[in-house]
């Protein structure tokens, strides 16, 4: 059965970092691409007798489209990113909430992340930890009953 996350954003922290950092990257590359291809396409065009504030002018505007449809594709490409980071954050999400629940009680279910996520060997590693952990708890509690019972039989 796929498990399907019903949530966008599983840890706001790390994934708002991300898009901050994306969003700073995309404006720099449009800003500069954009900068680049309309300066070169002015100087490229050849002195025709316009001046080059002219030319530049011109060029904006042919640009435009191309700005305007960057614009509109770049929501799809945050999607995509936040969905895309939850393959990694979700699993450490789950192994902090498990290892909570290991400290608090002792006590936890086998760990297991979703298909396609990242790092599925932590998963497993943790059960191993885990398991170990319950195997002595279990000899501590045998432990303290034998010496219970070795107490109560040495002073009858």
């Amino acid at each position: 059965m796929k498990h399907v996350r019903k949530q966008n954003f599983v840890d706001s922290t790390v994934q708002g970092a991300l898009l901050r950092r994306i969003v700073l990257h995309w404006f720099l590359y449009f800003v500069v691409a954009g900068l680049a291809i309309v300066m070169l396409q002015a100087m490229l065009s050849g002195p025709d007798g316009q001046p080059l504030s002219k030319r530049v002018m011109q060029e904006v505007g042919e640009f435009t489209l191309v700005g305007l449809i960057l614009i509109c594709i770049f929501p799809a490409f945050l999607l995509d990113t936040v969905r895309f980071s939850n393959r990694f954050v979700g699993p450490v999400g789950r192994l902090r909430k498990y290892l909570r629940q290991l400290g608090q009680d002792g006590n936890t279910d086998r760990l297991s992340f979703r298909g396609g996520d990242f790092w599925a060997e932590m998963a497993e590693e943790f059960n191993v930890v885990a398991e170990r952990m319950d195997d002595k708890d279990r000899e501590i509690e045998r432990l303290k009953t034998a010496l219970k019972q070795s107490g109560a039989t040495s002073r009858s």
